[in-house]
């Protein structure tokens, strides 16, 4: 008699177990996210750093570096390495003082921009164009005209990705720098 009155609570426990196991679940319906899309405003390009239409020419035609950078009044470095960190074939600089030089050729960090005018290099490195300036406006700029020019946002993130089909340009926020490739 004892073993049935064990069994009772035993088999009661392990019903109310096995019910509460399962949980109820409602379907929703997915939510329609809607598509943000860039809005292409017509803008003009700073008349101190280089533009993105005259960067792109200078990536197809590599013989109108000089007279593109001498245009604006860049002044050239070439082999810029920063420290373990990268390596310049070109460093073209405007309104930047260079870094501390730590060895016979290596820097101890990118140009550092001066106080007049807008500081900004264009470097070149493995295939591409990086452009970079110091102050929020002109980066605004920079992305403003990578717009215009028909670009489309492929891959947002920190370093937002916009492509036109055959050319991607990046546009990293942080380092207020625009790469052409």
């Amino acid at each position: 008699m004892r073993k049935n009155v064990w069994i009772a609570p035993i088999v009661l426990l392990l019903a109310l177990l096995l019910n509460s196991c399962g949980t109820q679940q409602k379907a929703t319906a997915p939510v329609a996210t809607p598509v943000v899309r860039d809005t292409v405003v017509a803008v003009e390009p700073l008349k101190d750093v280089i533009s993105i239409a005259e960067a792109l020419d200078m990536y197809q035609n590599p013989s109108k570096v000089d007279a593109i950078t001498k245009k604006y009044g860049y002044k050239l470095k070439t082999n810029y390495e920063v420290y373990r960190l990268d390596k310049f074939t070109k460093m073209y600089y405007k309104n930047c003082a260079l870094a501390k030089l730590l060895t016979a050729d290596k820097y101890e960090d990118y140009p550092k921009p001066m106080r007049k005018g807008v500081s900004s290099y264009v470097a070149f490195k493995d295939g591409a164009i990086i452009i970079a300036v110091f102050n929020q406006p002109a980066y605004d700029n920079l992305v403003a005209q990578v717009k215009a020019a028909g670009f489309t946002l492929d891959m947002p993130g920190s370093e937002d990705i916009y492509t036109n089909g055959s050319r991607t340009i990046a546009c990293y926020r942080d380092g207020k720098s625009v790469r052409i490739q």
